[in-house]
């Protein structure tokens, strides 16, 4: 009885060892979490050219605004919180769903008013380079756009990996601000990518969800 009590015991030792190594190798995978950073030798216009599939419906528009199209290529720097082929997609879907109920004919990013295009754009590129580090404060960094200085907001909410704050991926709320110092007021959207860097700007990704115009596009183009 007693040989069976110290196996019985020896076997829990060894059980509760493989149990604190399990957890030794976990913890030590999270305090190892590196971020990737992505760099492209080029310029943001040639950066965007480059990924097809991804980027066509933001080109068509860049391409459609001349000054835009011209300042990609020159050695000023910026930040693109660049909406994917999806972010188009969801706004001319609302847009013409709206048209089609009002027997009005179907629009296109080539047909669209390009006055307002072009302030919509604007809202993605903003004056200088801001990475997730420069957008740690608690309360955010109020950005300007590289035209008519629209004002939007950035705000890293990067998660946390074991025993390491800010260790886990990163992420950035990005913001409409509407022109009020009321957080319920804005419009929000959140990045998948961050840090991909370009030689003159860097580029944070939006998500798939998130529609292109900040909630303006049908408003702007249905006329």
């Amino acid at each position: 009885m007693k040989r069976k009590l110290n196996l019985f015991k020896g076997l829990t030792v060894l059980f509760v060892a493989v149990l604190f190594v399990s957890a030794c190798k976990k913890e030590e995978g999270a305090y190892n979490f590196e971020n990737e950073v992505n760099v492209y030798e080029g310029d943001i216009y040639a950066y965007l050219k480059s990924q097809p599939g991804v980027y066509d419906s933001l080109l068509k528009v860049v391409d459609r605004i001349t000054w835009l199209k011209d300042t990609l290529s020159t050695p000023a720097t910026f930040t693109l919180f660049a909406p994917t082929n999806r972010s188009f997609v969801l706004a001319l879907q609302n847009l013409n769903n709206v048209r089609k109920s009002q027997n009005k004919p179907v629009l296109g990013l080539a047909t669209a008013n390009i006055k307002e295009l072009d302030s919509m754009a604007n809202r993605y590129f903003i004056s200088g380079k801001f990475t997730t580090d420069s957008l740690v404060l608690t309360e955010g960094v109020l950005l300007n756009t590289i035209k008519y200085h629209y004002e939007m907001h950035g705000q890293d909410k990067s998660a946390n990996a074991y025993g390491f704050v800010n260790g886990g991926p990163k992420s950035i709320i990005y913001s409409d601000v509407k022109g009020s110092q009321y957080i319920v007021e804005w419009q929000r959207t959140n990045t998948q990518a961050v840090n991909i860097f370009t030689n003159n700007a860097v580029v944070h990704v939006l998500s798939p969800s998130h529609e292109f115009g900040f909630s303006e596009f049908t408003r702007r183009l249905n006329k």
